[in-house]
Parts: C-alpha cells; structure tokens; sequence
C-alpha cells in the first residue's frame, strides 16, 4: 500500500511539473478570406486622335481583389499578422499591379494592442492608406490619384510602421527597393520613404504626410539619384450626414539635368440624403505639371513639364446600397485642360489618354459587390 501511494505522489508531482513546465496555449489561429468585384460600362471623350470609346471597365470605385488576412494571438496583447491580396481586372480576369500574384499586399509582422503594428513585405504606402481618403472618391478610377499616380503608391521590399495612441496615429515606411531588386552596388535605387501624422477625434480627421522615392530604373544619362519628394496636408470633417474634404500636395521632381515643382489642391463634399445613399462631388487643380517618368535624365520636350500648365477635373458621383454588400453608382467627371496640359480621366503617360490641350468627359455606371 505504501508503496502503491509513493508512485501515486510522484505521478502527481511529475503531472505538475508537466504542467507548470508547459507555456499557456494561444488562441487558435484566424483566417479570413474576403474581397470585391466592381465592374460597370464606361464612356470616354477626346481620346488619340480625338476619338471616344465605349466599353466595360473595372475597379471603377474600388479595384477588384481578393485576399487572405489572418492573425494569431501569442498572449500579452501580441498577435501575429499576415495579408495576401491580389488585384485583378474583373473585365478579363488578368492579375493587376505588374502582373504579380499579390500585387496589392504581401506582407507579415506583428500587432500590439499597445505600441502598434510592424509588419515586412508589399504595402500600400500611406499614400494610400491615409491620404487618398481625404477625397470623396478614395482610389476610384476618377479621383486624386490620376493628377498625381503617387496618390496609389505601393512597395515592395518594405518596412512599415504604424501605431495608433489616442486620438494620434503614427506611420512610417522604408523600401530597399520599391519597384526593383535590392541593389548590393547602388543603396539608393529604387529606395522609398514616408512618414507622417494623422489626428481623429470627433467629426475631424487631418493628416500631415512627407513621401519620398528615387528612381528604379535610371534610363540613360540619369542615376539614382533622381528623386520626387511630397509634402501632403489635408483633412476632413464629418458634420453627421455631410462631410467636408480639402487638401494641399506639393512636389519637387529632381532629374539628373533638371529640376521640377508643382502643386496640387483640392475640395470635395460627400452628402447622405438617406442610409443608404451617397451623393460626392471632388474638384482637383494642378498647377504645372512633373514629368510622368522620374527615370529620365529631363522630361522630354514634347511633354512641356514646367512650362506652366494648368488642368482641372471635377468628379460627381452617386452610390446607392442595394445590401450591405452590394453597391450601384455612377461618376461623372469632366476634365479642363490648357494647351499644353493632358491630364486624363484614365491616366497613363503623357497625350497616351488625351490629346494634349484638350478637355475630357467621362462616365462610369457599375455595380460593387463585396464578399
């Protein structure tokens, strides 16, 4: 019997030895797959050649994807985090952003409830993250990012940071490469990086930003070492069925033989007559313009990059919410284009969209649906 109870007692010690010895399981794991499809018919005026064009068009208020996003608790607050979303043009099915696989995001990191999140990998910068939402129209096909493409920037071989204390967030991010390979001979290729403040509290949301990249594949007689440096400010407000945008860009493009600048402001309005109903009008103005590729030595001649150009594009667009996943809308937007100016409703390079000097009308009627 005594000896029946020593082997009992040392069961249970070494079953709480075990136990003490072996660290408190986490969560499971959480996996979430989600996305969008937006596709609808558009026009467009004053083409090449001054033709229009009719046909069917994507990402007209949102760009298609898909994703993987996922995370898992450690303990203490930490979890761990990853995004996979890809873009792809619901028109034909083709993958977006270069052709990659994730082209929108490809990152992992870490998340703490109190010191925020780290992650390594492709990112929106917070071009995208934070300033392009200082406009009714967000990343639409008509909205800030076609007078100035940097408005929908993303990176590879990123760094990010972004924290959130308060009332006050924090963000910054370094790229070793945002459009290219990492460089053993040459560290200021394709190198990229951003920081700024964003304040939310009440109806009032601003946002202060400076973003910064060099060249990814200097063409010849260029390095490096040309640059394109942006300061944005810009805020919005929330009045409870009315909000209220307005925003400042400035730009300085550094070439290898010369150097340009220019700046860009903005107004917009979005009013909800009902829940279920939004109605947004946007009005952007550049002065000048910078040359479409910042890889060249000077901007070509035929393109007039700092000669004074002057366009202006007025967007009016109106949603409406057949469920909480499924939107109709259609968006109007009008271009104004000085002589020399040829800012396009579907960007692109220079005069690719537009005859230079001429005005552009576009319209786009689609369906959103989110899963």
């Amino acid at each position: 019997m005594k000896s029946t109870l020593r082997i009992a007692a040392a069961g249970a010690c070494l079953s709480a030895l075990a136990l003490a010895a072996t660290p408190v399981r986490a969560a499971s794991p959480t996996v979430t797959l989600y996305g969008l499809i937006d596709t609808g018919l558009q026009y467009v005026s004053n083409g090449p050649g001054g033709h229009s064009k009719t046909g069917i068009s994507t990402g007209n208020l949102s760009g298609s994807r898909w994703g993987l996003r996922g995370s898992e608790d450690l303990g203490g607050g930490l979890s761990a985090i990853f995004t996979l979303e890809n873009g792809f043009d619901s028109s034909n099915g083709q993958t977006m952003q270069g052709d990659r696989l994730f082209g929108r995001q490809a990152y992992v990191g870490l998340s703490s409830k109190d010191w925020g999140r780290f992650t390594l990998g492709r990112h929106n910068t917070l071009m995208i993250e934070w300033m392009s939402k200082y406009n009714p129209f967000d990343n639409a096909n008509f909205s800030i990012k076609r007078p100035d493409p940097a408005f929908s920037d993303r990176s590879d071989n990123t760094a990010m940071y972004v924290g959130k204390f308060g009332p006050v967030s924090v963000g910054a991010y370094y790229s070793f490469g945002w459009n290219n390979d990492q460089s053993f001979s040459d560290r200021s290729l394709g190198r990229m990086v951003g920081g700024g403040l964003r304040y939310k509290s009440g109806g009032l949301d601003a946002g202060l930003l400076y973003h910064g990249k060099n060249a990814d594949k200097p063409k010849t007689g260029a390095d490096s070492g040309n640059r394109e440096d942006r300061v944005i400010a810009a805020l919005s407000y929330d009045f409870d069925g009315l909000q209220l945008y307005a925003g400042y860009r400035w730009l300085e493009q550094k070439l290898a033989r010369r150097d340009y600048k220019n700046n860009m402001t903005w107004l917009g309005a979005t009013y909800l007559p009902r829940q279920d109903t939004r109605l947004s009008f946007a009005a952007y103005h550049l002065d000048d313009a910078a040359c479409d590729d910042m890889n060249n030595a000077v901007c070509p001649a035929a393109q007039a990059a700092g000669s004074g150009q002057k366009s202006t594009m007025f967007v009016l667009g109106s949603e409406h919410d057949l469920s909480k996943r499924t939107t109709l809308y259609a968006v109007a937007a009008y271009v104004i284009n000085d002589d020399k100016a040829a800012l396009s409703l579907l960007g692109g390079k220079y005069g690719a969209n537009v005859e230079p000097g001429k005005n552009q009308f576009g319209l786009n009627l689609g369906l959103r649906h989110r899963f």
